[in-house]
């Protein structure tokens, strides 16, 4: 059995919201390496769809492990597209005989919503339902100081033998 309780957000979104509590964020998970690629051996729609995914979310949020569950969420949506085509095709048939020659639901209706379910459980994984984006906030642009200017770019004091 899990833990109780809601589940402990990344601490890369902890530090992403700026960190109001003020709590120490311990980073107790294994940092990840490299940034997320897209897979050659994927079709044209899967490829299209983790750029997308991956233009639509803050940087650093995924690297190269992610690329796998990325992978499998991008190929259940080009599946699922493929499905869409299919059942929007004029000519569909909702009700078609099986195998043993009675009538059952067309197997296009199946592949659909199963796609849909595996991507609704990945996508929750990957943080691409609305409550995961509705959590995550960019820290805030500080202000300009009215001071800023008069102290040299790199930190240093103007030169006064100028």
């Amino acid at each position: 059995m899990g833990a109780r309780g809601p589940r402990k957000k990344l601490a890369q979104i902890d530090k992403l919201d700026g960190n109001p509590s003020n709590r120490p964020i311990f980073n107790a998970q294994v940092e990840a390496f490299g940034e997320a690629f897209v897979p050659e051996h994927l079709p044209d729609d899967a490829r299209g769809c983790i750029e997308v995914v991956k233009r639509s979310m803050p940087p650093k949020i995924y690297a190269a492990l992610d690329t796998f569950v990325l992978s499998a969420f991008a190929m259940a949506w080009a599946v699922h597209k493929r499905a869409s085509h299919a059942i929007a095709d004029p000519e569909f048939e909702w009700i078609v005989v099986n195998g043993q020659g009675s009538q059952s639901p067309n197997p296009w209706l199946r592949t659909l919503n199963s796609q849909a379910a595996v991507m609704a459980s990945l996508g929750d994984r990957l943080g691409l339902n609305p409550k995961a984006r509705a959590d995550l906030k960019l820290p805030a642009a500080k202000p300009q100081s009215k001071f800023d200017g008069l102290i040299g770019q790199n930190g240093s004091s103007p030169s006064l033998n100028a």
